[in-house]
């Protein structure tokens, strides 16, 4: 049950409009990336000294877009132009996940619009579908304990979040957690958070450590 959950995660990843640089779509950006810029947007992302001690290990991030729920698709911004992205790597220890990318545009103008179309989406809506979607007919049953914003004291000029808190109960164990799901825009600059972390028996992900690494996302858009 908890591989299904974490693979499910990546996949809320995706639902935000970011996919593998491996496997572009005809709804990605058009890209002309430069030096100056690719060094921006791998500064903004989240690095393994940013999390403090633990036994954080690499995950790549996956294109699972195709799984997404109807209408959680990633938005088209085929006609804006990305100067540098930075993806990959993403975090995971013992149950939890950090996943963070970032992306330049050629214009302030540009990220704004890449802001609004992803933010369009419903984040906890297409949340709660892909978890129901990924349990299936597992026999596990999912319980929604509570969803909606998360406040930040003006971290962007651009700003929308999300959170669910959920419980998973299987054959073996109830499990609880949460998703939280960061997005910010400044200037030409876009940067997106993601921390899914799961109770004990696992290793659950601190509030402190969440709010911290979207307060650092926010604020190397600058």
């Amino acid at each position: 049950m908890i591989r299904t959950l974490a693979i499910l995660f990546l996949a809320s990843f995706l639902v935000a409009g970011t996919a593998s640089a491996a496997q572009r779509k005809p709804t990605d950006p058009q890209k002309r990336i430069n030096k100056a810029d690719q060094a921006w947007a791998a500064a903004i992302r989240i690095h393994r000294n940013d999390l403090g001690p633990g036994d954080w290990r690499v995950e790549v991030s996956q294109d699972n877009s195709a799984a997404a729920p109807q209408g959680c698709k990633d938005p088209d911004l085929s006609d804006l132009v990305e100067t540098g992205e930075a993806e990959n790597p993403d975090w995971s220890r013992n149950g939890s996940f950090v996943g963070s990318g970032a992306a330049i545009f050629q214009t302030a103008q540009q990220a704004t619009t890449a802001f609004q179309r992803v933010a369009r989406q419903s984040f906890n809506r297409c949340m709660v579908g892909a978890f129901k979607q990924g349990l299936g007919s597992s026999g596990a049953r999912l319980r929604i304990l509570s969803s909606g914003p998360i406040a930040l004291s003006s971290p962007a000029p651009h700003y929308v979040s999300g959170r669910v808190r959920f419980s998973v109960t299987g054959p073996a164990a109830t499990v609880t957690g949460r998703i939280s799901y960061y997005f910010f825009a400044r200037g030409r600059a876009i940067g997106m958070l993601l921390v899914a972390s799961i109770g004990r028996p696992l290793q659950p992900i601190s509030s402190q450590l969440e709010r911290r690494l979207a307060v650092l996302v926010a604020s190397r858009l600058k």
